[in-house]
């Protein structure tokens, strides 16, 4: 708790997936008397309305523009937190403005000392996955009901965006075929033999921001 008379830290959370802002505020809610927390969809938070910025990358196509322009239009400190940590991306993020990258995995109490942190100028410690935390203390993606990974997850966002296979390699630093493996077990977990059936699944089940 922070000291009598200290403002609360004022985070923001920028995703397109009611599932993932929804999450996120579940897990500050026993924080609320340290942060004060505020979402968005496609608008962003004006100048100075926050001091912190979570953005999730998740199934952004455009992720380096969106990123630099949260960064511009917010002037807030922005923290990428997402399900992947690879270092390819994590780097990206980096050099296009982010202060941090912070896990899904992790709980509230780390997503509000990260968020604190990173406003004093501080960083934070490089990627590492937390794989013990409870399920039920982590936000979940688009389709983890129906079983997709999140990596899946992320392809049928992609895929329900009009992305191409070289397109969803080129944004998520990975191999054609990689992509290829990842879609086909997507589809039989979804039960689509398409990519039009996958859009329109995709479409019914909240995968289109």
């Amino acid at each position: 708790m922070p000291p009598s008379g200290t403002p609360r830290l004022a985070l923001a959370v920028v995703n397109d997936f009611p599932v993932v802002t929804a999450g996120v505020a579940r897990l500050l809610e026993p924080l609320r008397e340290r942060v004060l927390l505020t979402e968005y969809a496609e608008e962003l938070p004006p100048p100075g309305a926050a001091d912190v910025v979570l953005f999730d990358p998740f199934g952004h196509p455009g992720r380096e523009a969106r990123l630099r322009e949260i960064v511009e239009a917010t002037r807030a400190r922005v923290i990428v937190y997402s399900w992947v940590d690879d270092p390819q991306q994590v780097d990206a993020m980096l050099v296009h403005g982010a202060v941090g990258y912070l896990p899904k995995t992790v709980d509230g109490e780390a997503i509000v000392v990260a968020a604190e942190t990173v406003q004093r100028g501080g960083s934070l410690p490089l990627p590492r996955r937390e794989r013990d935390t409870p399920a039920e203390e982590m936000v979940a993606w688009p389709g983890e009901a129906e079983g997709l990974t999140s990596r899946e997850s992320e392809m049928v966002c992609l895929i329900t965006s009009g992305l191409s296979n070289a397109e969803i390699a080129r944004t998520l630093f990975l191999s054609i075929n990689s992509v290829k493996t990842y879609i086909r077990t997507a589809y039989r977990k979804m039960g689509v033999a398409s990519r039009s059936e996958a859009i329109l699944w995709g479409i019914d089940h909240g995968f289109r921001p």
